[in-house]
């Protein structure tokens, strides 16, 4: 079976990625190679009794075939833009709050009560 298409474009895709392809069924002539069988007659029991009828080529079809094909991921595009664009907002976060705070230093010693404090 020759097969033309091994990959497909992405605009080529049925709007269901999922299902695959169908193709459609075969037509096999099945043809005598012998001289006795050239004749292609046959006796058919009908409701006139035996009649002898003359076949022209005999066709038999196969099954109609679903071919999977890889499916691609339409969504890639969509979660690269969602990833880029979190790993910028969390750059430019983490810069801009760098660059906009104050940093000073706090010390943690015990406050000494006042005595006019107490007075009062």
């Amino acid at each position: 079976m020759d097969v033309t298409k091994p990959f497909l474009r992405y605009t080529e895709h049925p709007p269901d990625a999922q299902r695959g392809w169908n193709l459609p069924p075969a037509v096999v002539v099945p043809l005598a190679w012998d001289e006795n069988f050239t004749n292609h007659s046959f006796v058919s029991i009908g409701t006139t009794g035996l009649t002898s009828q003359r076949l022209p080529h005999a066709r038999i079809y196969t099954p109609i075939l679903l071919v999977d094909l890889a499916t691609p991921d339409f969504s890639m595009p969509y979660n690269v833009i969602i990833m880029s664009c979190t790993l910028i907002a969390l750059i430019f976060g983490s810069v801009f709050n760098l660059l906009t705070r104050k940093f000073v230093i706090v010390s943690v010693l015990p406050k000494i009560p006042n005595v006019r404090e107490k007075v009062e």
